[in-house]
């Protein structure tokens, strides 16, 4: 089963691209790729490795650590790729054979699992420079007891919140869902249109967040997707009244935000940053655009609540920068020193600055301050892993759509219909 539905997932990821036979590498492309790679180090006399960076946020700080890296290293030339779309090159890429040497990937998502399964990511367990990452990083980041990647940073998800404009209401910051509410209506009565601000033209923004708050709602709740996919009854039922809340919530949400299917993560960032909205709900990976657009706007993240009565408040996270290696590269050695070089404090340092998401490496101070309590929550606080990283590979992909239909047509019943039916469809197909 688990090898059908990744084929169906990353089949949808690369817009109907098909893989070749059962595995999700194909053949020839390789064999080509080495030898265009073989052909331009015969001209340079250098060793040149590709890092593909599907974190597009920290390409200018990538691009400065490979700058020292090529110092310390002469006879080795990283070329970054860091494409908009990047999971769906990624995935294409790897259904072709096309693989980069060395590659970030998200180790607790079943899609990366699944290349891990082919021998696509070499198994680092063992590497020194692991100690370097906290326990809970690399707890998060093994797959079946071994690890394929290093990881860097943690993200989780929430409300970047205006600080000034807070001030100027008069108000603090929420905690509860009770006291987002009254913030919203608040900002409302004084005037402030839309107090909320989403990026809902995509989809897997969309789905993202719906992902995160359903596991707010219920840490586990893939046990339930699980049960209703295999048959076991409905989320219509009053007893499982989980997907209902999240829908209720995310229409209450948009009363306070206008027309949200209009708006990019680009769109988002700039109508935030220009005080069009208080609150901006994303993942702390927002932060970088945000820094970019205003580097002086008084801004910090909180939570985000949990809708559910009497419900208690948890904070979703991911393993959200991780790097490994590819098996077929043909210079494994220079491409492991790199991911060495990555994680030594002082270089990391230059990343955990400028890309912002929270580290996991040791001895490097973080010193974004509007991120600063959410670190510490990451840390110390009551926390579950997404759940994303436990529905199939797909699963989030399809139930955005419904999502986006929910807030057009604002029939909760045909959501939770929906809902129900994407269960059935990932949890029964067939191997």
């Amino acid at each position: 089963m688990k090898k059908r539905i990744i084929s169906l997932c990353i089949a949808g990821l690369m817009m109907g691209t098909a893989l070749g036979g059962c595995g999700l590498v194909g053949p020839g492309a390789e064999e080509k790729a080495k030898e265009k790679e073989a052909a331009e180090e015969s001209a340079s006399g250098k060793v040149e490795l590709e890092f593909f960076n599907q974190k597009k946020e920290g390409e200018a700080a990538y691009n400065k650590i490979i700058e020292m890296f090529e110092a310390e290293n002469p006879d080795i030339v990283i070329k970054q790729t860091a494409p908009s779309d990047a999971e769906t090159v990624f995935f294409t890429r790897i259904s072709t054979g096309d693989i980069p040497d060395i590659m970030s990937i998200y180790p607790c998502e079943p899609a990366y699992q699944a290349i891990m399964d082919e021998g696509v990511v070499v198994d680092m367990t063992g590497e020194e420079f692991l100690n370097r990452a906290s326990d809970a990083a690399l707890d998060y980041s093994k797959y079946n007891g071994k690890m394929y990647c290093m990881p860097f940073a943690l993200s989780s998800y929430g409300f970047f919140c205006n600080l000034d404009m807070f001030e100027e209401a008069g108000l603090e910051l929420p905690q509860t869902w009770e006291e987002l509410i009254q913030c919203c209506d608040t900002f409302k009565e004084q005037g402030m249109d839309t107090p909320l601000i989403f990026a809902d033209k995509d989809a897997g923004s969309l789905g993202q967040e719906g992902e995160r708050i359903i596991g707010i709602i219920k840490n586990d709740i893939y046990k339930d997707t699980e049960s209703v996919g295999l048959g076991s009854g409905s989320f219509l039922d009053e007893d499982k009244d989980w997907f209902r809340v999240l829908a209720e919530a995310t229409l209450q949400l948009r009363e306070y935000a206008g027309d949200t299917l209009a708006v990019g993560r680009d769109q988002a960032t700039a109508d935030f940053v220009n005080g069009k909205g208080a609150m901006y709900c994303t993942g702390t990976y927002g932060f970088t655009a945000i820094q970019q657009a205003d580097p002086d706007m008084n801004v910090t993240m909180i939570p985000i609540p949990n809708p559910y009565p009497g419900g208690a408040q948890t904070l979703p996270i991911n393993v959200d920068i991780a790097v490994g290696y590819s098996a077929s590269t043909e210079h494994p050695e220079e491409a492991k020193k790199f991911i060495e070089f990555l994680t030594r404090p002082e270089v990391n340092q230059i990343l955990a600055d400028e890309e912002g998401t929270p580290t996991v490496i040791k001895d490097v101070e973080y010193n974004i301050k509007p991120l600063q309590d959410m670190k510490k929550q990451i840390e110390t606080g009551d926390t579950f892993l997404t759940v994303l990283n436990f529905w199939p590979a797909g699963f989030r992909n399809e139930w955005s759509i419904y999502l986006q239909t929910l807030l057009t047509d604002k029939d909760i019943d045909a959501f939770l219909s929906e809902t129900d039916r994407v269960c059935k469809q990932y949890y029964t197909e067939e191997e």
